[in-house]
């Protein structure tokens, strides 16, 4: 029975730890890369120069 504990909590850290992971890596997938050149320069990161050059490559 305490091997049957044990293995619960086990599987249920595990399943905790792969959830928080998915949704991190789902929150990163979902900026395109314009809108991070706009962040980047409400931020005051980039020059406007600067996001109208990038802004042209892309």
């Amino acid at each position: 029975m305490m091997i049957g504990m044990m293995l619960f909590w086990i599987v249920l850290i595990a399943i905790g730890f792969y959830l928080l992971h998915r949704f991190i890596n789902d929150r990163k997938e979902e900026l395109s890369p314009m809108e991070i050149l706009k962040i980047r320069l409400a931020k005051g990161e980039i020059t406007l120069d600067e996001f109208e050059q990038l802004s042209k490559k892309l």
